[in-house]
């Protein structure tokens, strides 16, 4: 390997790790299964607001 490529790409490969120790300090990698059921939104709440949207897109001649 051809020390130019070290020399280019060291800051690119430190930036990626020092990004990646940031991200699992604040916290970006830890996932519980109990926060997913509440993000989620059921198909039953959701059908109403579809239903609103496709009369504001479709138009009677």
């Amino acid at each position: 390997m051809d020390i130019r490529f070290l020399i280019v790409g060291a800051p690119f490969i430190l930036a990626f790790f020092y990004t990646l120790f940031w991200l699992k300090k604040w916290g970006a990698f830890n996932s519980s299964f109990d926060d997913n059921p509440k993000k989620m939104i059921t198909k039953n709440d959701s059908s109403g607001e579809n239903l609103i949207i496709e009369n504001i897109f479709i138009t009677k001649n």
